[in-house]
């Protein structure tokens, strides 16, 4: 760990983690637009088989791949790790597709939903309570969601699936006692058995994508290191920090990908929407000062 990094406390750690993870989310929407000729599940499947090798390399680093072993031992554990796998499966699937049918505005609402559902969580089954400043905060968070669900004019079904699927994800990565890299490892690794089966059927029938052109095998083997590392990061983090501070910097990632919609995708902004969004970064802003002040006290 750089020498910067090791005066930081565990939360403050934990904040930064957070905060490079979801840099990378932000900036998923490019990447996978780039690959979006690629059907949605079949990218879903290469971010699961290329996520292994990352982790295993990971762990080889951190010498802990011996850890794995005790995991696997406990069928309790392996159940819970696929349980989770298939939440962050369909939570993959389901945002590649947004972007493939031009709603990732629509999408990165989820994302902003999220961050509710995991104060919600930490409220209800954690025990977490909140300074004036983090409850005004959260309220100004609400009005921003909301004025952010009225702007798009639909039903939030997508938001509110992607919202739900990772909260209970990440609340269960919070509360599991694995740790960060060997669950993720674990849950890739199952992810990764179907997945490539159904890859080389594919390849048999001419019919994938991988080793056709070298550009776009080199970026669905990216995609190893684009779904990792940020999911590493975050797991890693979501031990540190309290699970609703998780929760309220969540709002980077979807707020970048929502920049990415309308700056580089081109899909349509109205007054509300950009009023949205300034209500909820004042309100990540908030939020974020009174819990770094509150953790380093």
């Amino acid at each position: 760990m750089p020498p910067s990094l090791d005066r930081l406390s565990p939360a403050q750690l934990g904040v930064f983690y957070l905060a490079v993870a979801h840099l990378i989310w932000g900036a998923m929407a490019y990447y996978l637009k780039l690959l979006i000729y690629i059907p949605a599940w079949e990218l879903a499947m290469h971010r699961a088989v290329w996520s292994v090798p990352v982790a295993g390399l990971t762990l080889l680093w951190q010498g802990r791949m011996g850890d794995v072993i005790g995991v696997l031992r406990r069928p309790r554990d392996l159940l819970t790790l696929a349980f989770t796998g298939g939440l962050i499966a369909c939570n993959w699937g389901f945002y590649i597709w947004s972007i493939e049918v031009h709603r990732t505005i629509e999408a990165s609402l989820g994302y902003y939903i999220n961050p509710m559902i995991n104060v919600l969580f930490g409220l209800a089954f954690l025990g977490e309570r909140f300074s004036r400043m983090q409850t005004a905060a959260i309220a100004l968070a609400c009005v921003g969601v909301l004025m952010q669900a009225w702007a798009v004019g639909v039903f939030p079904w997508l938001g509110l699936f992607l919202a739900t699927t990772f909260s209970l994800y990440g609340f269960i990565r919070k509360t599991i006692a694995i740790g960060p890299a060997q669950g993720f490892f674990v849950e890739a690794s199952l992810m990764a058995v179907p997945a490539a089966a159904v890859l080389a059927w594919l390849a048999l029938r001419s019919e994938g994508h991988f080793g056709v052109a070298w550009g776009e095998t080199l970026g669905l083997v990216g995609l190893g290191v684009m779904t990792a590392a940020p999911l590493l990061l975050f797991a890693t983090a979501i031990k540190l920090v309290r699970y609703s501070t998780a929760g309220m910097m969540q709002y980077i990632s979807p707020s970048l990908v929502f920049l990415t919609a309308v700056f580089v995708f081109g899909e349509p902004m109205t007054f509300w929407r950009w009023m949205s969004f300034v209500v909820i970064w004042i309100a990540l802003a908030l939020y974020t000062w009174a819990s770094v002040r509150n953790e380093a006290a």
